[in-house]
């Protein structure tokens, strides 16, 4: 009994470690999907990119571990497959109905049928991967599953938020699952952490009726949930509708939401409006506009922020003429020096100077920078350039 027993560990264990170059290797997507038909089993597909570092570690540690192994090959039929290949593109253009591929890695679990039960993006610890398996391997866990137990008892908040939960792992927007279930919810009774964990998760933009709720009502759903939290989301929200449109360049969607961002008049979102004014109209060269955001807000919102003050002031010397506009860039320079000295920044002083034809604080501005970099025991080959150039400049 006692070699049987040992037999079997053995045999277990060599599984596990033969399995481990199985799992999530890269493979025909349609091989292994006709694999779970005829096996009658489950499958998982890991959408990852060469580039990606999350997906490097787990293909090197996680997947690689027995008890990993074990769990995906006794339950599931795995594929890996390179999201940015054209097979990869092909399959994600195939399920762009069920899930979106955003980030990686993604892992999609569908029946053996191809029907989609659920997944997630991002790179999981041992522990957290066998138990998302393990849990969708139970109907009432599974995405079509949750979408029927809402559709039946749609002011149930307990099926609500699981759905969204569902939905929202997909890559999905939930904005419209939680309206359908907030409209069978009396005011009264919607300040709960329940609810507040229903609007929390299922409202992500900033143009939904209900996220002017959360900035109406903080104080309710404040004491229902707690005030740092509200913010939070209120804070969270507006970066990702802010930075997405701006990321994209899409003036027209980001215009639309900066309107209902700039309603709020809160001074965290007042700041974020102006991080992604500035970086938007810089890159699509709108300079008009960066001029006039930059010229209202930067001594109230990167005052203190000297790669900001540099960066509008550097902006400034190549692509700002007015003579008063330079100036002020100067007096950014001047707080970016107050809040930590470098030679760079008295030669973008130098240079802003030597654009407004001023010789004599040009050529203050970029001996001091000489001056410093001898005193750090770096080299002075910019500044005696600029010095030079300031010196031969017909002005």
């Amino acid at each position: 009994m006692r070699i049987n027993s040992f037999l079997f560990c053995f045999l277990i264990s060599a599984l596990g470690w033969s399995q481990a170059n199985v799992i999530f290797k890269d493979r025909n997507y349609f091989e292994a999907q006709n694999e779970a038909r005829e096996k009658n089993k489950p499958l998982v597909v890991m959408f990852y990119a060469n580039w990606c570092e999350h997906c490097k570690k787990m293909k090197s540690s996680v997947l690689q571990d027995t008890d990993v192994v074990l769990f995906y090959a006794q339950n599931y039929i795995t594929v890996a497959i390179d999201a940015e290949s054209d097979a990869g593109s092909a399959l994600k253009q195939k399920f762009k109905n069920d899930c979106k591929v955003r980030s990686y890695p993604t892992f999609a679990y569908f029946s053996s049928k191809e029907v989609y039960w659920g997944g997630f993006s991002g790179e999981m610890k041992k522990e957290s991967f066998i138990e998302e398996g393990t849990k969708l391997l139970q109907p009432e866990n599974q995405l079509p599953q949750l979408k029927a137990a809402f559709e039946a008892n749609v002011n149930n908040p307990e099926a609500c938020l699981k759905y969204i939960a569902s939905i929202r792992k997909a890559g999905f927007d939930a904005t419209t699952i939680t309206q359908r279930y907030l409209k069978t919810v009396p005011k009264e009774n919607l300040f709960t952490e329940l609810n507040w964990r229903i609007i929390a998760n299922g409202i992500n933009t900033v143009e939904a009726p209900e996220f002017q709720w959360i900035i109406d009502y903080q104080k309710e759903f404040g004491q229902a949930a707690s005030p740092q939290r509200v913010e939070k989301k209120i804070i969270y929200t507006v970066q990702d509708n802010l930075r997405s449109a701006a990321d994209a360049l899409d003036t027209l969607n980001y215009r639309k939401k900066r309107v209902f961002v700039e309603k709020i008049q809160l001074r965290k979102t007042d700041s974020l409006l102006y991080k992604y004014d500035t970086q938007l109209y810089a890159s699509i060269q709108d300079w008009k506009r960066y001029q006039q955001v930059t010229l209202e807000k930067t001594d109230t919102f990167a005052a203190k922020d000297a790669n900001q003050l540099i960066e509008n002031a550097s902006v400034y010397l190549n692509y700002i003429q007015q003579p008063d506009a330079l100036r002020k860039a100067i007096t950014w320079v001047d707080k970016a020096i107050a809040l930590s000295e470098n030679a760079e920044k008295h030669l973008v002083k130098a240079k802003l100077y030597l654009k407004l034809k001023d010789r004599t604080q040009a050529l203050q501005a970029a001996e001091t920078a000489k001056k410093w970099s001898e005193q750090m025991g770096w080299s002075s080959s910019e500044s005696d350039t600029i010095i030079k150039e300031i010196k031969a400049a017909k002005l």
